[in-house]
């Protein structure tokens, strides 16, 4: 099978535990930050779309924002509340926008912008 896989970074979002070999030389804090600043990175595979048909591209963009949202601390088990509210911060519209950015498939790229833009005017009528 075909198996191709887009990266999605996010904010830095670091998980208990995850500490780097070079944290046991330096202060708890120090170690923190530096976990902090690293990127979450989530695997998409898309070896199964047509990326280059509205269908293949919007359950792409569907993985992406699912990725996205991982990436920056929701998951599918979150409260919509809180994945409506991840979704809405910088974190989230910056991974959305490198992870579509690196696929660099125009009907992708196409709809990612239509979608954008409506999300632009209902806030804008709000």
């Amino acid at each position: 099978m075909n198996s191709r896989i887009l990266v999605a970074l996010g904010c830095a979002f670091a998980l208990a535990g995850a500490a780097s070999a070079r944290a046991a030389a330096v202060s708890e804090a120090d170690a923190a930050r530096e976990i902090e600043s690293l990127p979450t990175q989530v695997a998409i595979k898309f070896g199964d779309l047509d990326l280059a048909s509205q269908p293949g591209s919007e359950a792409m963009l569907q993985r992406i924002s699912h990725a996205a949202l991982e990436a920056c601390g929701a998951s599918g088990f979150s409260l919509p509340d809180y994945r409506w509210a991840v979704k809405n911060t910088t974190c989230y519209r910056g991974s959305m926008d490198r992870a579509v950015a690196d696929l660099a498939a125009p009907t992708v790229t196409q709809l990612y912008e239509l979608h954008r833009q409506s999300a632009a005017s209902v806030a804008a009528s709000n």
